[in-house]
């Protein structure tokens, strides 16, 4: 996919609040278009998972990020973690 091929590039990744982030500005219409579709997806999800738990939207992405999007990062790519910093793995 074009996230995908995103991650592989640098030029996106996980971060830590559960959503994709760019690392640098992108222009590329389609690749924001994929993004902003899929993180419009996970903010549903969050939100369905928050209701269930009796918690927020941003913890439900928070655990996400832990538990499930975090251990998937291969190495080489990048994610935001919590501090906002840029990290490879």
């Amino acid at each position: 996919t074009l996230i995908d091929q995103a991650r592989a590039e640098r030029a996106a990744g996980e971060q830590a609040d559960g959503y994709i982030g760019f690392r640098n500005s992108s222009s590329d219409s389609a690749l924001r278009a994929a993004v902003d579709a899929t993180n419009s997806g996970r903010r549903a999800a969050y939100a369905r998972s928050a209701a269930d738990a009796g918690t927020s939207a941003d913890v439900a992405g928070a655990r996400m990020f832990e538990s499930q999007l975090l251990p998937r990062i291969q190495s080489g790519q990048w994610y935001r973690n919590a501090q906002g910093q840029w990290v490879q793995r």
